[in-house]
């Protein structure tokens, strides 16, 4: 039998740990005022904000299910899953981005002169010479306030910015905008950012498909810190003994820009490519607002590699315009891919963005025709 100073003593416990669970929702609850910059400000404010120091922790979710393509496979899994990363933020030249995995954490560490990647579970650190010209996306690309200024400068002048109502994120009150665009080349139906009113630091980013009701990227602080990070926190220092080595190509996309011939065509179905130099010409990307996309070269076997796990992976076949051509479709709710196989010049590309297939299917004729 329970005394009724023990029941008056747990039930205090109870209302204590109901007071304690209900606290986030009823922050989260709190009305937000929508005082702040107009959207297209809010814009420009997002854009100059890359000198705004910052830590915390933040989370991403991705639902575009890419199929694991030879070399590729750690980019398309940050795309297609949850992570969650600790960012030091300095400045556009002295920040650290860890990624934090089951079995440790794999970090990115921006110097003033290069980029360190630090793999704790192989306990390998690895510098990069210089800075390449073209790279696969790594963690780093997929914090807020990095995810926020790369789409929305890609955005074009025509797509619709509009006023979001204010929202409360990391415990702050974040003002947004939402970029529709104006054509229906992408297959972007919107993008949504929310930021700081005061310094235009991004906090959330969404990007949800056309005719979709759920966002298929999101990315957002779940706690933030807008001061600067402590020195040791932005740059430590490696455990001595650590497995180092240094390379100029740190991942399969800038090693194809530096060891391939094949010059790619200056615009493609009207499409300028973006500015270059001479020694990345064999890697192209092409401006196309929201549906800008990327031409790579893919040598001899590697790129029957490719071509064959995308057949493996069920795509279906896209129309080609000569005999000696073949061409497979890859396509998620964001990302569009086709691997064209051309037998005639011994040569294979890969073509990548968030473009719908029928555009990029006439981009590939093209660019083989």
């Amino acid at each position: 039998m329970v005394r009724a100073e023990a029941r008056r003593r747990w039930s205090l416990v109870a209302a204590l740990v109901a007071v304690l669970c209900a606290v986030p929702v009823a922050v989260a609850a709190l009305p937000v005022s929508s005082a702040g910059p107009d959207a297209q400000a809010l814009r420009r404010l997002v854009l100059a904000s890359a000198d705004e120091p910052h830590e915390g922790l933040v989370e991403t979710r991705g639902s575009l299910g890419l199929p694991a393509l030879p070399g590729l496979d750690e980019a398309t899994a940050l795309l297609s899953g949850t992570s969650r990363l600790r960012v030091w933020y300095d400045g556009p030249r002295r920040w650290r981005v860890a990624q934090l995995l089951a079995a440790g954490e794999r970090d990115f560490q921006q110097g003033p002169d290069a980029l360190t990647v630090w793999d704790y579970e192989r306990e390998v650190l690895t510098r990069v010479r210089g800075r390449p010209a073209v790279r696969l996306p790594n963690a780093s690309d997929l914090s807020p306030p990095a995810l926020a200024r790369r789409l929305l400068g890609m955005a074009a002048s025509a797509d619709r910015v509009s006023a979001l109502p204010a929202r409360r994120t990391a415990g702050r009150t974040a003002v947004g905008l939402r970029v529709t665009p104006a054509g229906d080349t992408t297959t972007v139906g919107a993008l949504e950012v929310w930021a700081d009113p005061e310094t235009g630091l991004p906090v959330e980013v969404r990007v949800t498909p056309r005719d979709a009701d759920r966002p298929a990227l999101t990315s957002r602080f779940l706690d933030l810190r807008l001061a600067r990070p402590a020195a040791s926190a932005v740059a430590p220092r490696p455990a001595p003994g650590l497995r180092t080595t240094t390379v100029s190509a740190p991942d399969l996309l800038s090693r194809l820009a530096s060891g391939t011939e094949e010059r790619l065509p200056d615009t493609l179905l009207g499409r300028r490519a973006l500015p270059g130099t001479p020694s990345i010409s064999s890697v192209r990307g092409y401006r196309d607002g929201l549906a800008t996309f990327l031409v790579a070269p893919l040598p001899g076997r590697y790129g029957n590699r490719v071509h064959r796990a995308a057949v493996d992976a069920g795509a279906p076949a896209v129309e080609m315009p000569r005999e000696g051509t073949e061409a497979v479709l890859l396509r998620t709710s964001l990302l569009t891919a086709i691997v064209v196989l051309d037998d005639t010049d011994d040569r294979v590309f890969l073509l990548v963005g968030a473009i719908r297939p029928d555009p990029l299917a006439e981009i590939a004729r093209e660019l083989v025709s």
